[in-house]
């Protein structure tokens, strides 16, 4: 009987990943995932902004 053991993913098969999906080597498998849009993106960097001197440098906020 063979031994049929899983192919552990290589940088080759990132490189090899079509150019719209964010691919990523996790537990020797190979993940993909679309990439985000301009969109979300815009929404991501508009909260972070907002969050930073609060939380970051605790100014007018918690801090930490």
């Amino acid at each position: 009987m063979a031994n049929l053991a899983p192919k552990h993913a290589t940088y080759e098969d990132i490189l090899q990943s079509p150019p719209n999906l964010v691919a990523e080597i996790l537990n020797g498998r190979l993940h993909t995932h679309p990439r985000p849009s301009p969109r979300h993106v815009y929404a991501t960097s508009s909260l972070d902004g907002r969050l930073f001197d609060p939380f970051c440098e605790g100014k007018g906020g918690p801090g930490g």
